[in-house]
C-alpha cells in the first residue's frame, strides 16, 4: 500500500516505479488530496499534460486544476507564441502566486517549466482588480493594455485583444473563459459585463476581475532601451545593420 503521507512530506527525492499511464490521473489526484496544498505533474509533453489534466477534471472535479503550458513556437525563432498560450501562461502563474486554499493539481511539461518567465513579483506588480463603479481614464487604460501586452483591434475576438468603442472598452484578460465589455461614463466603469466573441453578446454581468499581463516579454520604452545597449555591449556597434 502505498503510503501517500510519506511520499507527499519526504525532503527526499522518491521513485515510483510501474505506475502505469491510465492509472496516473488517479494517483496524481490523490497526491494533490494528501498533499493538503499543492501538487505538480511535469508530463513529457504537451499531449500527456492534455491528457492528465482532462482525466483529473472529469474524475476529481473537487480538486483545481491549473495548466502551464510551453510557448508554441520555438527557441530563438522569428515567430511568437500565440496570445492564448502565453495568456495562459501567465494565468497560471497568478494562480500559483499564492498558497493554495484547497487541493490544486499544476498540469505543466517538461519544455514548460525550462522557459523562464515573469517573477511572481513583477506579475502581482502589473497585476489589478476591476469592478464596476471604479474610477479610471479610460485612455489611460487602454495605454496600460498596450503596456502589458494587450493588441488593439477593431473588434476582439481572442484573448490579448481590446478595442475601444465610444464609451465601451471590450478586453479579452488573461485567465478569463469570456471577453469582457466596459461601460464608461466618464471616467467611472458603470458595468462591466462578460460577453460571447463570436457572437458578440452579453453572457452575463461580472462583480470584478483580474486584469493580467498578456505578455511575457513587456516591451516598455526602459526595457527597448536596456536590450538595446546591452545588445551593442556584447555585439559592437557593428549590430545597428543587424535584422534583429
Amino acid at each position: 500500500m502505498l503510503d501517500l503521507k510519506s511520499l507527499t512530506t519526504s525532503r527526499e527525492g522518491l521513485t515510483l516505479a510501474g505506475c502505469v499511464a491510465g492509472y496516473q490521473p488517479w494517483l496524481m489526484a490523490d497526491v494533490a488530496r494528501a498533499a493538503a496544498g499543492r501538487a505538480v505533474f511535469i508530463a513529457a509533453d504537451d499531449s500527456s499534460a492534455r491528457g492528465m489534466l482532462d482525466a483529473v477534471t472529469y474524475f476529481a472535479p473537487e480538486i483545481d486544476t491549473v495548466y502551464f503550458p510551453a510557448w508554441d513556437c520555438l527557441p530563438y525563432d522569428r515567430a511568437s507564441p500565440s496570445m492564448r498560450v502565453s495568456s495562459d501562461r501567465l494565468a497560471a502563474l497568478a494562480a500559483i502566486a499564492g498558497p493554495a486554499i484547497k487541493a490544486q493539481l499544476l498540469v505543466t511539461t517538461v519544455n514548460a517549466v525550462l522557459q523562464r518567465t515573469l517573477p511572481p513579483a513583477r506579475i502581482a506588480e502589473l497585476t489589478a482588480v476591476i469592478r464596476p463603479g471604479a474610477r479610471i481614464d479610460r485612455d489611460k487604460l487602454a495605454a496600460m493594455l498596450t503596456a502589458n501586452g494587450y493588441v488593439r483591434t477593431d473588434t476582439v475576438f481572442e484573448a490579448g485583444e481590446y478595442a475601444v468603442r465610444g464609451g465601451l472598452l471590450d478586453l479579452f484578460p488573461a485567465g478569463e473563459s469570456h471577453a469582457l465589455r466596459l461601460d464608461f461614463f466618464g471616467d467611472e466603469i458603470e458595468t462591466v459585463r462578460r460577453f460571447d466573441p463570436a457572437t458578440q453578446r452579453t453572457v452575463e454581468t461580472a462583480k470584478e476581475f483580474s486584469l493580467l499581463p498578456v505578455n511575457e516579454v513587456l516591451l516598455s520604452d526602459d526595457s527597448i532601451k536596456a536590450f538595446r545597449k546591452g545588445y551593442l555591449d556584447a555585439f559592437g556597434a557593428t549590430a545597428t545593420g543587424d535584422p534583429l
